[in-house]
């Protein structure tokens, strides 16, 4: 029953389609990280289409709980989806550029800053397919596309982030879904400091229920946290590791907008058990249409 909406929703490819600075957050340097709640654990997240290319745009609003200090990212990203199998899986690769604004009314002055963000690129994924379990596996790339100044409030880290991730979609009886994703995030150094920060660990999740093909209600939250201590240079001090948890609601609508099948998402995601940092909220929007 479900198969219809599964192939038309084609979920960015995680925290990191549109991986980017969260202001203040983390725990790694500068108290930043390309890691972004939201990103993952989404309706039908594992589930690509067969093939075909696909417009994927992201939206994410955030701000710590004081309301001082956040941003808002935009990421219309492509996903093309082969035919070409391998190993089993279909074989499907992506490219999402992001332009960001960020604010901090922190300290005694207002601060904000807007342009680009931190590219987010998918070299290879695969998707394998089953009657009632979709898995996909990809490798995802974060380059510093962003504006970085040293010494300055920046909307990128500096930094080329290498995020492995499995997701996993299981379709369960009553028209229930249970989505998961494991990543893994590796951080190479930032040249202009010579910092480099640690690798991170995150858990992602949606469970979800149709009312029909067409919409969806959710439980959505992750887990996040830096496993490994940074290297530092001897003239800076380390930021201590971060860990985060998020949960929140979500919902998916999938209406035929004159001759084209549209797939959204809603979630908002409320941040708690936060070190390192302080709490943050995501308000996060998606759109996915085929070209």
């Amino acid at each position: 029953m479900l198969n219809d909406i599964r192939q038309r929703w084609l979920k960015a490819l995680g925290a990191g389609f549109g991986l980017t600075l969260l202001q203040n957050a983390s725990a790694m340097e500068g108290g930043g990280s390309n890691y972004l709640p939201g990103f993952y654990g989404d309706f039908a997240e594992a589930v690509m289409p067969d093939k075909g290319t696909f417009f994927n745009n992201f939206f994410a609003a955030y701000q710590d709980s004081n309301g001082e200090v956040g941003s808002v990212l935009e990421m219309p990203g492509i996903i093309h989806v082969t035919e070409w199998d391998i190993f089993g899986g279909r074989y499907l690769l992506g490219f999402y550029p992001g332009v960001m604004g960020s604010w901090d009314h922190s300290g005694r002055d207002n601060v904000g800053r807007f342009g680009l963000a931190d590219f987010y690129l998918i070299p290879f994924g695969l998707n394998w397919k089953w009657p009632d379990l979709t898995v996909l596996a990809f490798e995802g790339i974060v380059a510093p596309t962003g504006y970085y100044q040293k010494g300055e409030m920046n909307l990128a880290r500096n930094v080329w982030t290498f995020d492995h991730v499995a997701e996993l979609t299981w379709n369960l009886p009553g028209h229930n879904e249970l989505n998961l994703v494991v990543g893994y995030m590796n951080n190479l150094e930032n040249h202009a400091t010579s910092y480099k920060s640690g690798d991170e660990f995150h858990f992602d999740y949606t469970v979800a229920h149709y009312f029909r093909d067409d919409v969806g209600v959710g439980v959505t939250g992750s887990y996040y946290q830096q496993v490994t201590g940074d290297d530092v240079p001897y003239d800076m001090q380390a930021y201590p590791r971060g860990q985060a948890a998020t949960i929140g609601p979500a919902f998916l609508y999938a209406p035929r907008i004159g001759e084209r099948d549209v797939t959204m998402s809603v979630k908002w995601l409320h941040e708690f058990d936060v070190k390192g940092r302080a709490a943050f909220d995501y308000l996060v929007w998606r759109v996915f249409v085929e070209f």
